[in-house]
């Protein structure tokens, strides 16, 4: 199953590749069925932009800026870094990510007007605290040629510990425990030394807000291209199966009464007293597979690192035993993101901001609760490096979930070495947000929030590089990763 699905992956992106090549070589018409465009060097990142107007079918979408036009790479080439990685939750990670592009060349009318017309990534990942992340994707704006977007990806997620911390109003309460009645910890480090203690009774919580998952993933999705190229409609499926594992009763890692490691039976976990109580759904895992429909509105001028323009998702996706799921729910949500570059001929500044709210009916297992289902990359819960920057990952999951995050990206610096185009940036940030239990809770009391800031290398344009530091009322995160967190 794995080596077909990768399989098909990588006969999807030759044929595309091919297909393109072809295609770019051939003279430009001057019959009126496409476009004239003005040839460029190939081997000139300072070359003009093309005198040229919007290929068919996007005439409304935005071209690139002329300096992210004269820096985009032509035709095809390789990213890719050894992955090292750390983040409060998976500890310090280890791997490779390569990235194989294909942008075509600037004789083509669509080189001004997409991030790239095929990309491909494989990714191999372990880290210390239990995680591993395999996965193969690919992804073509305009899939040779036409209107429609085409996105694959085959994952295998795994990690012995996943945070939990209950759901709904219950996730937003102060860290405890039952090894300490009554008592609350406001930094996660030291609800963290509390529960992995050994208790008076041999027993420890060291596990207490933790479970393993695995879950192997296969994503489809064909996105038709609509009015001019800044609507897609998206039709697609998830199809994932969850294998979980409770730590109750097991030998787990603690910490003796001299400080050193010692082995100890597990108390009760929060999963175990929450599946016993009837309070969540799902505690067996199983399969939960989901067809995904979602509408966006994109006026951005560069999909991976914006200056200007909007992009906004209303995303939902349905669970049914139609699709061999063990659930039946729905969940939606609207996203919208804003960028703006206030002194363009003065400095590299974006301000960017993203807004989100989803709402889930009942009947979602607690393991998906945390899912918010971006089109173009699902995300979990509130905490850790794609939503609230200094919180534990996971720490707000709910029914209704509410986000807001705010940056300010100034580039400071861009330069090519060896034909490799680079730029730096520091990126300050803001985010906010908070879970309830219904849609008639929503309020503006009682929100989380967290700050930080960032510094970030655009490679080629299309790879970006993080490492960002945040800081929340519990603790802190250094996060160091890929792509813009919005």
């Amino acid at each position: 199953m794995l080596r077909r699905a990768t399989t098909g992956v990588a006969v999807l992106l030759s044929a595309s590749v091919a297909a393109r090549s072809a295609r770019a070589d051939e003279p430009p018409k001057t019959d009126g069925t496409q476009p004239a465009v003005l040839a460029q060097p190939a081997d000139a990142p300072d070359a003009a932009p093309p005198l040229s107007r919007p290929p068919p079918g996007l005439g409304a979408k935005h071209r690139l800026s002329d300096e992210d036009y004269r820096r985009k790479e032509e035709g095809h080439y390789f990213t890719g870094l050894p992955l090292f990685s750390y983040d409060p939750t998976l500890g310090f990670g280890f791997g490779a990510r390569a990235y194989f592009y294909y942008d075509g060349y600037r004789k083509d009318p669509l080189f001004g007007y997409t991030p790239y017309q095929d990309r491909v990534f494989a990714q191999v990942f372990f880290s210390t605290g239990g995680a591993q992340d395999q996965v193969i994707d690919y992804d073509a704006p305009t899939f040779l040629g036409s209107l429609y977007r085409v996105r694959a990806t085959l994952e295998y997620n795994a990690d012995t510990n996943w945070p939990y911390f209950g759901t709904g109003s219950r996730s937003m309460q102060p860290l405890s425990f039952p090894g300490a009645p009554g008592k609350t910890y406001a930094k996660l480090s030291a609800f963290q030394a509390a529960t992995s203690a050994v208790q008076p009774n041999g027993m420890t919580y060291a596990n207490y807000n933790i479970y393993g998952v695995r879950e192997p993933t296969l994503q489809l999705a064909v996105e038709p291209i609509l009015l001019g190229g800044i609507v897609r409609s998206t039709f697609g499926t998830n199809l994932d199966y969850f294998a979980l594992t409770d730590y109750t009763g097991q030998l787990v890692t603690a910490t003796g009464q001299g400080g050193g490691s010692a082995k100890a039976p597990e108390a009760t976990t929060l999963l175990a007293s929450d599946c016993k109580a009837g309070r969540i759904l799902g505690c067996g895992g199983g399969r939960d597979d989901v067809l995904r429909l979602a509408l966006s509105l994109d006026t951005r001028d560069f999909e991976p690192d914006p200056n200007s323009g909007i992009y906004a998702e209303l995303s939902g996706e349905y669970s049914t035993k139609a699709l061999a799921s063990q659930y039946q729910y729905m969940r939606l949500m609207l996203s919208v993101r804003g960028f703006y570059s206030p002194l363009p001929k003065l400095a590299d500044v974006v301000l960017a901001v993203r807004g989100l709210y989803e709402l889930q009916t009942p009947g979602v297992p607690f393991f998906s609760e945390e899912i918010l289902p971006f089109i173009d990359d699902n995300h979990a819960g509130l905490g850790g490096f794609r939503t609230l920057r200094g919180y534990d990952q996971n720490r707000f999951v709910g029914p209704v979930i509410v986000l807001t995050n705010y940056e300010v990206r100034y580039t400071f610096v861009k330069f090519h070495v060896l034909r490799q185009g680079f730029a730096f940036m520091v990126v300050p940030f803001l985010d906010m947000g908070r879970v309830f239990d219904n849609v008639q809770q929503t309020s503006l009391q009682g929100w989380k929030h967290s700050e930080g800031a960032g510094f970030r290398i655009a490679w080629n344009e299309a790879t970006i590089l993080f490492a960002d530091y945040g800081v929340s009322a519990e603790g802190t995160g250094l996060y160091l990763n890929f792509n813009h967190i919005f």
